[in-house]
């Protein structure tokens, strides 16, 4: 059987369990190499066993009842969003409990919801604001003291456990529900259940709207990017219409989705539309497709030509699965799997109304055939597992990619204590108790002039790094003028016109040179900013550049390079011809000392909760498009200010730090030689048999 890294590292350590005093530095690494690899491996099984998915789509696409007959087989356990105003942000997946994890609005941004209230305009957001903060007043709940409460929550999130689904329902409908208490004041919730069939999956079910807090439409963005594969549904009644097509482009994430699944949903209702007209339920479904995937292949034929003009590559190849869309009916798989007595109104009111122009117009009635073949349910199922599939390779190729890393690592440790212990080895069976006295008085002797120079390193590493630190700066002024461009979009409205026509007749001599008023409509497009692109400039910003600031500085003060180049001067002062001294004898001791060196690294933290704007929906005129960039700008220059700050506070830390380090460099090479000292002279008194220890634990670690 192969042996995994995981293996051969926890082999090392119980190797060198029986000598827990010895060779601390190497131990103490390995222990560190431990627990990280164990952390990665965890994390990447996590994610090999789960199935990220994104359902996306219109309120009353139909997406609880979607996902209620998908997951739950049918029970209305995720409630129905009647409005935008209720629709929030909801995860499901397993867990070892029936739980509810709600997420609040912060004071702030519900501050915002209000002054979004305030201020006058036609727009959904403001519709939704002002929705909000009645159903708050109509919940009777003291803000005053539910602010205490969120103020005390950790990520303002309440975990409230349920005995079974019965009352974790009860409690959806109270935070999630049209009419639950507190679903106004909830931003987000996590649903977890005990449940099998939930293993393997994480689903994410998406508010379908503009989001009147940007906070959280970001994080429905955040979710989104890391869905394998997203649902998006609409219903057939109304395919692809225009609020589709921005949902689309708005919210569908460019990178991390591999594949999107149209759904066509409702297709019972679209069947009860257009069967009157045709002969059969057969010639009535023809129709239905060949109509309904001529739209889907024209839109997207269009949005994918719009995404390759614009350079998005990644999006334009995900909207091509557009052009194949799945008709689904979530009704139809409960007339075929479920009794009558489960059934909703809705459900008896179209079931008998289909089977009423059934029995009118078509030689056939319904079969059970029929309402499975018209649910179609197991197609979409089949789209969860060949997205599982598929992503398979790609996740074995990350798991090689860290489990080599880690295995460099470990062999370079492993002969790293291999060294030392060979060394003791040759030590022990070279020295005697005078002779080794002699060694280490010789060592001390050179200690100092060893430790000036590398003091003189880490002091030649401080000075370029304190010069280097305002190029960067620098540079991040400089990266404002990218992240400041805010990309017009293309939206289409529908205007009326009128014209005159001739009412006359030739027949009526009266009629002659009447005219008439008749009306019309025509697509008109126009240019507007999104609000939402400038958050996302703004993060760009601020995550680039402190990820450009953390490897620009730690490249100057890079602790793997500081290490190596202090090594490399230990071994050239060591490496002194002498025949009263043998540098072979301390020298492993001394390398380790260097190679156990806590140097500092630059951390620094972005505040996001700035990336708010008092913007919502489509900023169309030219005086709200000219402050949306104003507050863009001034946005991104105090993100500069903080890090900046930053920069400024963390490199002053680290060189403290290093500093604090040189000073005391010669105390820990001195130590170290002292201990290594000791350690030899215990050995000598049982030299056989601490020889024999040492050749044994080679051969555990080889």
């Amino acid at each position: 059987m192969t042996t995994t890294l995981q293996q051969r590292i926890q082999r090392a350590l119980d190797a060198c369990a029986h000598f827990p005093q010895l060779f601390t530095a190497e131990n103490d690494a390995l222990k560190t190499l431990a627990q990280d690899y164990s952390q990665k491996l965890a994390r990447w099984q996590h994610h090999e066993q789960t199935l990220n998915i994104g359902i996306m789509g219109q309120v009353k696409a139909g997406k609880s009842t979607f996902l209620n007959t998908l997951l739950f087989d049918g029970r209305p356990i995720l409630p129905e969003a009647a409005t935008p105003k209720t629709a929030n942000l909801t995860r499901i997946g397993y867990g070892q409990t029936h739980s509810l994890q709600v997420e609040y609005y912060s004071e702030q941004e519900w501050q915002q919801i209000a002054e979004q209230a305030r201020q006058p305009s036609d727009s959904d957001s403001h519709k939704v604001a002002c929705e909000l903060l009645a159903m708050s007043a109509d919940s009777n709940i003291s803000l005053t003291e539910h602010w205490q409460k969120v103020a005390n929550l950790k990520d303002q999130t309440e975990v409230i456990n349920a005995r079974d689904i019965s009352e974790l329902q009860g409690l959806l409908n109270q935070f999630t529900g049209n009419d639950g208490r507190y679903t106004a004041l909830v931003k987000s919730t996590v649903l977890t259940l005990p449940d099998e069939a939930l293993k393997g999956f994480e689903v994410v079910d998406t508010p379908g709207m503009n989001d009147p807090v940007q906070s959280r439409s970001q994080k429905t963005r955040d979710y989104m990017a890391n869905c394998d594969v997203v649902f998006f549904l609409s219903r057939c009644s109304q395919f692809l219409d225009d609020a589709d097509i921005r949902l689309l482009g708005e919210q569908l994430p460019g990178k991390g989705v591999k594949r999107l699944v149209l759904v066509a949903g409702q297709y019972d209702s679209v069947i009860l539309d257009d069967g009157y007209d045709r002969a059969s339920l057969a010639e009535t479904e023809e129709n239905i497709h060949k109509r309904l995937q001529r739209i889907a292949q024209q839109k997207s034929e269009q949005l994918v030509a719009f995404q390759r003009e614009n350079g998005n590559e990644a999006r334009a190849v995900i909207l091509e699965y557009l052009a194949q869309p799945v008709f689904a009916s979530t009704f139809a798989w409960g007339f075929a799997h479920w009794p009558t007595d489960k059934w909703s109104s809705s459900m008896h009111h179209i079931h008998g109304e289909l089977q009423a122009m059934a029995q009118e117009c078509w030689p056939d009635m319904f079969s059970q055939q029929d309402w499975g073949r018209i649910a179609n349910v197991e197609t979409l199922r089949g789209a969860w597992q060949q997205a599982r599939h598929d992503r398979l390779p790609i996740l074995t190729q990350q798991r090689e990619s860290f489990t080599r890393e880690s295995e460099v690592q470990f062999e370079s440790l492993l002969a790293r204590l291999t060294g030392r212990i060979t060394s003791r080895i040759t030590t022990l069976e070279t020295q005697d108790l005078q002779s080794l006295r002699q060694q280490q008085s010789q060592c001390q002797q050179r200690l100092e002039g060893i430790a000036a120079e590398l003091r003189s390193i880490i002091g030649d590493a401080i000075f370029a790094a304190r010069k280097q630190t305002g190029q960067i700066s620098s540079q991040l002024a400089e990266d404002i003028s990218r992240h400041r461009h805010l990309t017009a979009h293309t939206g289409i409205r529908q205007e009326s016109y009128s014209y005159e026509v001739s009412d006359s007749s030739w027949y009526n001599p009266f009629s002659w040179g009447r005219t008439r008023t008749a009306y019309g409509t025509t697509s008109v497009s126009y240019q507007y900013f999104n609000p939402q692109d400038a958050v996302e400039q703004l993060r760009q910003y601020s995550r680039t550049c402190a990820s450009q600031i953390r490897q620009h500085f730690n490249t100057l003060i890079e602790p793997g390079a500081l290490k190596k180049q202090l090594r490399q001067s230990l071994v050239k002062h060591l490496n002194t011809d002498s025949d009263k001294y043998d540098a072979s004898v301390f020298r492993s001791a001394l390398e380790s000392a260097i190679y156990g060196l806590k140097l500092p690294e630059l951390t620094l933290n972005v505040d996001e909760s700035r990336m708010m704007f008092p913007f919502q929906g489509e900023v169309k005129t030219p005086e709200d498009k000219k402050r949306l960039q104003q507050i863009l700008d001034s946005a991104l220059g105090s993100m500069f200010d903080d890090l900046a700050q930053q920069l400024s506070s963390g490199s002053q830390a680290i060189f403290t730090q290093l500093e604090t380090l040189k000073n005391g460099l010669q105390d820990k090479l001195s130590n170290s030689l002292n201990a290594e000292v000791s350690e030899i002279e215990a050995g000598l008194q049982r030299k056989e048999t601490e020889i024999i220890g040492y050749r044994n634990l080679l051969n555990q670690l080889a």
